[in-house]
């Protein structure tokens, strides 16, 4: 097995032992067992997707072998291409990621990530098809075209999405002072509070610190509400909710 392919490998296994760890959370596992609309809407979100995951690295593989690059691939010695990508590309998502919050229409698109009220990894599947597919699309054509080597990209990938198994679980993980580096659960669910504004980061904490975002979690604040508003005008429902954007919805986060 190649690099990338054990990255993978590690990468999978590493979410499916979180996925396990979070059977000890109530609220994971009524998302799970419990007959009702939110385990129907948990499995819809998780079963589609795969579909845009699926595209993103289809389009990665094929814009590597296609798309001309400002700078030659493979030029950089193999540790520092990947510190540089992972830079731009932590960039890169705290923008997205901070634009979906601030523009109406495309909030329509990221509302679904914050309508669920129970902190879990459940959270992770919350995403918009359309969202992820333009979202991954433009990251990979940015990295790519900035001359990143293809295995760079896709390691950054592989390592965005242990990450954000990790930071979306309900148990209290804490790496020490490595959480003022490493996205933890408390600061992404300081993100996912009601009214909250911050913590758009991705992987890393730095450009929350950059663009002076971070909140830090305070101790005592693990069971403050998540999700909307209670006047949210948002639907609750896979179907309602990938379809709001038809309906002219306008109103952003704040």
């Amino acid at each position: 097995m190649n690099t990338l392919g054990t990255v993978q490998a590690l990468a999978a296994l590493t979410m499916l032992a979180l996925a396990l760890l979070e059977l000890r959370d109530p609220g994971f596992r009524v998302g799970v067992f419990a007959p009702g609309p939110r385990r129907a809407r948990n499995w819809a979100f998780f079963i589609t997707s795969f579909v845009p995951m699926m595209f993103v690295q289809a389009v990665a593989s094929r814009l590597a072998e296609l798309m001309p690059t400002l700078t030659r691939p493979g030029t950089l010695p193999a540790a520092l291409d990947f510190l540089l990508c992972l830079v731009v590309a932590e960039w890169a998502t705290w923008t997205l990621h901070w634009v979906k919050h601030r523009h109406p229409f495309l909030w329509c698109f990221h509302f679904q990530h914050h309508r669920e009220e129970h902190f879990n990894v459940w959270m992770v599947t919350h995403t918009h098809a359309l969202e992820v597919a333009v979202s991954g699309t433009l990251m990979v054509t940015l990295l790519l075209g900035l001359g990143f080597a293809p295995l760079s990209v896709h390691l950054y990938f592989a390592l965005y999405s242990m990450a954000l198994m990790y930071h979306h679980s309900a148990r209290s993980y804490s790496l020490g002072w490595l959480d003022r580096i490493i996205v933890s659960p408390a600061y992404h669910r300081r993100h996912h509070w009601r009214d909250s504004d911050g913590n758009f980061a991705g992987a890393l904490t730095l450009w929350d610190v950059v663009f002076r975002t971070a909140h830090w979690p305070e101790p005592g604040t693990e069971q403050v509400p998540v999700g909307l508003p209670s006047a949210a005008v948002e639907p609750f429902g896979y179907r309602s909710e990938m379809l709001y954007f038809l309906a002219g919805g306008r109103r952003a986060r704040t």
